[in-house]
């Protein structure tokens, strides 16, 4: 039983669970302002599609990750639009946006890579480092302080 829970795991655990850790600030924040937001996942989802496709084409992954926070932001803005302009109702924006989100990064991925729905491999050396999960980690901190 002991050899099930290596240090490798929980780190992984730990470096795996950082976008989720991140989504889940966000929405806290979200939900402290009065705002239903059930469109973190398809936030999420572009974010993560954007900054995957914008990586593999600039070589680059703070280019992309630079891209995927500003995809994030634009479907965050289409939510904002909807809900405040529009006096659409959050809930269902949110359920809107997100399937819309399960479909969409497929199809472009089919478009722009001439893939079934993934991205291209994105070599080691264009990873981001172990910064992200230092940053989760202190927002972490600093959310349960403020």
């Amino acid at each position: 039983m002991a050899e099930i829970f290596t240090i490798a795991l929980i780190w992984s655990t730990i470096r795996l669970s950082t976008p989720l850790i991140l989504a889940a600030l966000g929405g806290l924040f979200s939900e402290r302002s009065g705002v239903i937001n059930i469109a973190l996942e398809g936030m999420m989802l572009a974010g993560a599609f954007t900054a995957a496709a914008v990586t593999h084409s600039a070589g680059n992954p703070f280019v992309g990750l630079l891209a995927g926070m500003g995809a994030g932001m634009f479907v965050a803005a289409i939510h904002a639009v909807a809900c405040i302009r529009y006096r659409a109702d959050q809930v269902v924006t949110g359920t809107a946006i997100n399937i819309l989100m399960l479909g969409m990064p497929p199809f472009l991925s089919g478009a722009f890579f001439l893939s079934s729905g993934s991205t291209p491999q994105i070599p080691k050396d264009h990873l981001l480092p172990q910064s992200p999960v230092v940053i989760a980690i202190a927002l972490l901190v600093l959310v349960a302080v403020i």
